[in-house]
């Protein structure tokens, strides 16, 4: 019974009576933060069906910065495991498998269906390819579901391209246990390594892009051929060349750790009060960024700078306890925006299916009807997963950890008192 009361939902917004376990002690919930994830995922659909759905249309930045919402997520996650996990010994090996097991019954269930449902037009992409994209793309049905597709260039978009992230996400959560205390013990050392990381990727990232393809979008690379595709996603995807942004995540933590003091966790008049300055600080952000886009080289913009924004709307996030951000509608949004990242596209593809089948009959009228029937088919399908897959198996995988992780527990404590 002590382990299922260790164990509850981690995402920094969870709920105190979830039944689910987790590897750590009870935290406060930070629900506007858990509808900000919303809100990014929200960004990167915008972002890809303006692509998709008005592909000669003219681009405006700030949509075009929605690949940033990746971001948002990779900082956020950072932020968010720290926030959770700051009090947990990693020493201790049971600690960490019961930490590797949330972590896995949190992301795996709605990620392996995200892959299982994009497989058909997955196979199409690969039989319409010419090597060696063809034998690369393919090598994503054995990748991805390990997890280790955004390494290999070709491979990390070649199931479900928003899957990319997850496997970065997955060498994150095995960074972490290590990476968390050395953060909170020195966070400006840690703060200034991710920044010359970050420059020094950012610039290898540049002078590659530059040199060998010239003058075309990092951001849509297509119309260049095979080798512009691949090594656009070496820049974009590769998960060493992400790690600064989740570092940012847990310098970020340690910073608004120590300014809590001034603003006791029940002073939640003070604490909205601090998100203000907050919230100032991320849309005079955005604005600069939107600004400078045109002028700021792919790699950099597209790997961390938008980070400029994400930092300050994640503390204002972590301040506030109540208003719109707080209410329940936002909550449950921002709660199945993981499955919505990961579904948004598969919903693409299959409006963009029927719409052939019936010959234009969907877009032909006007595209922002397709946009309207994968929007609403990637909700419902997100509202389904969450509750009928994501949750589920969360609780069902964890359920069966813990009942493991107890009886090798109380194994070895019998062997002990046997030995002694």
């Amino acid at each position: 019974m002590g382990f299922q009361r260790a164990f509850r939902n981690d995402d920094g917004g969870g709920r105190p009576d979830d039944a689910a376990a987790r590897a750590h002690a009870p935290t406060t919930p930070l629900p506007a933060l858990t509808s900000l994830r919303f809100f990014a995922a929200f960004y990167v659909l915008v972002f890809h069906y303006d692509r998709f759905f008005f592909p000669d249309g003219p681009r405006n930045t700030a949509i075009l910065l929605g690949h940033t919402g990746v971001t948002f997520f990779f900082v956020l996650s950072g932020f968010i495991l720290a926030y959770t996990y700051h009090a947990v010994d990693f020493g201790d090996r049971i600690v960490r498998r019961r930490y590797l097991l949330a972590r896995f019954a949190r992301i795996y269930p709605a990620f392996l269906l995200s892959l299982a449902i994009s497989l058909p037009w997955f196979a199409a992409w690969v039989l319409k390819s010419e090597p060696p994209l063809k034998w690369l793309m393919a090598s994503g049905a054995v990748l991805a579901p390990l997890g280790l597709h955004a390494w290999v260039p070709g491979a990390a978009c070649s199931l479900n391209c928003a899957s990319w992230s997850i496997s970065v996400e997955a060498f994150f959560y095995l960074l972490f246990p290590l990476l968390l205390p050395l953060v909170l013990r020195r966070p400006v050392e840690y703060a200034l390594a991710a920044l010359g990381l970050w420059a020094v990727f950012g610039a290898f990232g540049t002078l590659l892009w530059n040199r060998y393809a010239p003058g075309v979008s990092l951001i849509e690379p297509e119309p260049a051929g095979a080798t512009a595709m691949l090594l656009a996603q070496g820049i974009k995807y590769d998960p060493l060349l992400r790690l600064p942004e989740f570092i940012a995540g847990l310098v970020l933590f340690a910073w608004w750790q120590r300014m809590r003091p001034a603003a006791p966790p029940d002073a939640s008049d003070r604490r909205g009060s601090l998100a203000k300055p907050f919230l100032g600080a991320a849309a005079l952000a955005a604005i600069v960024l939107v600004l400078i886009d045109p002028y700021v080289p792919g790699p950099l913009m597209h790997n961390g700078l938008s980070a400029l924004a994400w930092a300050p709307l994640i503390l204002a996030g972590a301040e506030l306890r109540g208003g719109i951000l707080a209410s329940a509608p936002l909550v449950f949004l921002g709660r199945i925006s993981f499955a919505l990242y990961l579904l948004h596209l598969p919903a693409y593809a299959a409006i963009n299916s029927l719409d052939r089948a019936l010959h234009g009959a969907i877009t032909g009228p006007s595209p922002w009807l397709g946009v309207a029937l994968a929007t609403a088919l990637s909700l419902a399908l997100a509202a389904l997963v969450h509750l009928y897959v994501e949750e589920p198996a969360r609780r069902a995988l964890l359920g069966g950890g813990l009942r493991l992780f107890a009886s090798r527990a109380e194994g070895t404590v019998a062997e002990t008192a046997t030995q002694r």
